[in-house]
């Protein structure tokens, strides 16, 4: 899967009229001022981590676990307490059963592996993008012995301290490098292997990078992204607001004095973002799927360049793959964020217009199969719908299992695509 950051914007033909070029040109920008502040940090951790690298397994060692399951990606924004109790239902029902009957995978972000095990939620795995010692109580304070056997997902730049007490704590680590060429000469020499193998684009964000791994390593092709709403709630105060980007509450690793001091809940950039009531009232002979589902507004936001540089990274990463023979399905449940919601144009006067925005659920389907590949859904529907598109394809998938298994190829495994009428 090609991802955008370093693709020419004219060479990208399938987002032209949907992604303003000099939005993209600014997420090319970022990703490289990225590099020039943080790149000896990582380079850094990369020659610290070299004995972390040997006692621990690679999230190459993962592909093709999620043949046929649905990866959820859990983020920490607001709208995670929205879909909290349906998640844990979801988690508690499919959790029990043994993994060749499980339809689940959970990938957590760092900041929410601790909420979700206050819930009694033990995700699967936890990923970590972030090179900081900050995350450091996140991930190794108080964590209960019931969460021995979760693995942190995280790159070889990360802090070596923070992966030398989790391991310490007996729980298991899978490796990837990032794709920075500054790395390859570093990687090749320090580690004595082939950096391509171990590659992973994960978009700069947690949620960006579940969705990565799910498709990716663990080959599933469907993906519901809970609490990534990539905004704030506006508020008369900044401290108020800060209270807001999180759905615990809790800036510490973001603030000045006890954290990163990025404090990104300060900043005056805002979008739209969109809210989802359920239609009651339906016309003849009108559809009752997909956005259909719901009535849709758009509300003002706070946001700040870096989320919004995570938004548009997936977007346009998505939109490059509608002309592809590949399939697969990702399910926005973050309502209230700002994942999706497109701007035809976006300056100053252009967001104030009504008719200059859309949804990313309108133009992201695919030319080969006309299917939809992005869904803006509320978690209980996008579950309904995968359990409903999972039954019809029972019956047709043992059959057709049962008579090439003496090959060795299993049709229709691998390719985990959800019956077009269902979406």
């Amino acid at each position: 899967m090609k991802t955008p950051e370093r693709i020419n914007y004219e060479e990208q033909e399938h987002l032209h009229g949907i992604i303003p070029k000099k939005s993209y040109e600014y997420v090319t920008n970022v990703n490289e001022s990225t590099i020039r502040i943080l790149g000896k940090t990582w380079t850094d951790n990369l020659e610290r981590n070299k004995r972390y690298w040997r006692k621990n397994r690679k999230l190459l060692d993962t592909l093709g676990i999620g043949k046929n399951k649905c990866v959820i990606g859990i983020g920490s924004g607001m709208s995670f307490n929205k879909n909290k109790d349906t998640l844990k239902q979801i988690l508690n029902e499919d959790g029990v059963k043994d993994w060749p009957d499980r339809r689940y995978i959970t990938i957590a972000a760092n900041h929410q592996f601790k909420p979700l095990m206050d819930m009694g939620i033990i995700p699967d795995f936890v990923l970590l993008v972030d090179a900081s010692d900050v995350v450091m109580d996140q991930l190794t304070k108080g964590i209960p012995q019931m969460a021995k056997h979760v693995s942190l997902i995280c790159g070889i730049h990360c802090s070596p301290k923070v992966i030398a007490k989790w391991t310490r704590q007996g729980r298991p680590v899978l490796f990837y490098t990032t794709p920075i060429a500054e790395f390859d000469d570093m990687f090749k020499k320090i580690y004595n292997r082939d950096p391509t193998k171990h590659k992973m684009d994960l978009g700069g964000n947690v949620l960006n990078g579940a969705w990565m791994v799910g498709i990716t390593r663990f080959r599933s092709n469907v993906f519901f992204g809970v609490g990534n709403d990539l905004s704030f709630e506006l508020k008369e105060t900044i401290e108020d607001q800060r209270k807001t980007y999180y759905s615990d509450g809790d800036y510490s690793t973001n603030a000045k004095e006890t954290g990163t001091g990025r404090d990104e809940a300060a900043s005056e950039k805002k979008w739209a973002g969109f809210s989802l009531t359920r239609r009651s009232v339906w016309l003849p002979g009108e559809s009752q799927k997909g956005l259909n589902r719901y009535n849709i507004s758009l509300d003002t936001v706070g946001t700040n360049h870096t989320l919004w540089v995570y938004k548009t990274w997936l977007e346009a990463t998505i939109l490059g793959q509608l002309s592809t023979n590949g399939h697969f399905h990702y399910f926005n449940c973050s309502e209230g964020g700002i994942l999706g919601v497109m701007a035809k144009e976006d300056d100053d006067e252009s967001l104030k217009r009504d008719s200059n925005w859309f949804m990313l659920d309108q133009v992201a389907v695919n030319k080969n199969s006309g299917a939809a590949m992005y869904h803006t859904a509320m978690l209980e529907d996008a579950h309904k719908v995968y359990l409903k598109a999972k039954e019809m394809q029972r019956w047709p998938n043992a059959a057709i299992r049962t008579d090439v298994q003496d090959a060795g190829v299993l049709v229709g495994t691998g390719r985990n695509t959800i019956a077009q009428n269902v979406i």
